[in-house]
């Protein structure tokens, strides 16, 4: 039997949970993703917000008026 000691100073900091290493990596990539996707999106935001402010954007009843 395999036997793992956790030292205090590490569970006093909260839970602790052992995943296999596979599926920690496979989390890591999913979060990495979704904080690039956020920081995308408010990036997009501030342009949006910047472009708003400035009177670039157009307004049109639907889509394929904008584009002509």
């Amino acid at each position: 039997m395999d036997t793992i000691t956790i030292p205090k100073k590490m569970s006093r900091k909260g839970d602790l949970v052992i995943v296999p290493r596979i599926e920690y990596e496979q989390m890591l990539k999913v979060s990495r993703r979704l904080l690039r996707e956020e920081k995308d999106t408010d990036e997009a935001i501030k342009i949006f917000e910047k472009e708003k402010k400035a009177g670039k954007l157009k307004k049109a009843p639907n889509f394929s008026e904008i584009l002509s």
